[in-house]
């Protein structure tokens, strides 16, 4: 493990805290922690066993788990070399200034390019904006409505505008749990989450009916 630089901006990243929220797994505190394990060019052996272990050492919580909702929401990059498999952080490098006697790095680079399908635009400015075009070909809608669908979409649409791109595994997670409570409240979900500004799918408390709660019975009620 290695000393990392922690940004104040950290503790109040929107996006971060609603993966949490959205998951209920410490994804913040172990982001951090993956700084501390990557090595001077952010990358890290994918063993979800041994960095839990350096990581969350008195925590009793699926640290794969943690990999994977990292993962989906694009915060650290999975690949493979030769068999074996390494993740890498791809922002570690602006925000992390690394001591010049820091050990180079052993772990190989990733050499594959990420992120569904890609785009070139402005060809005439010299440069190549490269845009995230995401797949959705292979989606599949828990409900066959037409009012869903267009629901879904509003979703989508609101996360790319966010720069916060749904990816497959994303998606999955998210039309289970919608799938979970139903067309209509699914439905809602959606809307008062984009209307909050969110990432994650959340429920507005105050729509959820509470159920009566029955008096207890005393012993007047039986008295003749």
């Amino acid at each position: 493990m290695r000393i990392r630089t922690v940004k104040p901006e950290f503790f109040v990243h929107a996006d971060l805290a609603d993966l949490e929220f959205e998951c209920k797994l410490p994804v913040r505190l172990a982001f951090i922690g993956l700084w501390c394990a990557a090595d001077r060019d952010g990358r890290f052996g994918w063993n979800a066993r041994r960095l839990g272990v350096q990581i969350l050492p008195y925590d009793d919580v699926d640290f794969g788990a943690i990999l994977d909702a990292l993962h989906a929401n694009g915060y650290i990059e999975k690949y493979e070399v030769e068999g074996k498999t390494y993740g890498c952080i791809p922002s570690f490098n602006r925000h992390q200034v690394i001591n010049n006697r820091e050990q180079e790095s052993t772990i190989p680079p990733n050499g594959e390019t990420h992120g569904s399908l890609l785009t070139l635009d402005s060809p005439k400015t010299g440069s190549l904006d490269l845009k995230f075009k995401p797949d959705t070909s292979r989606t599949t809608l828990p409900f066959d409505s037409v009012e869903f669908a267009e629901a879904w979409d509003r979703w989508t649409t609101h996360r790319a505008e966010k720069k916060k791109k749904l990816t497959p595994t994303t998606s999955e997670m998210q039309l289970k749990k919608l799938k979970g409570v139903g067309e209509a409240r699914a439905i809602r979900m959606i809307d008062y989450s984009i209307e909050n500004g969110w990432m994650g799918l959340f429920e507005d408390q105050s729509s959820i009916p509470i159920p009566e709660q029955r008096k207890p019975q005393t012993s007047d009620q039986f008295s003749i």
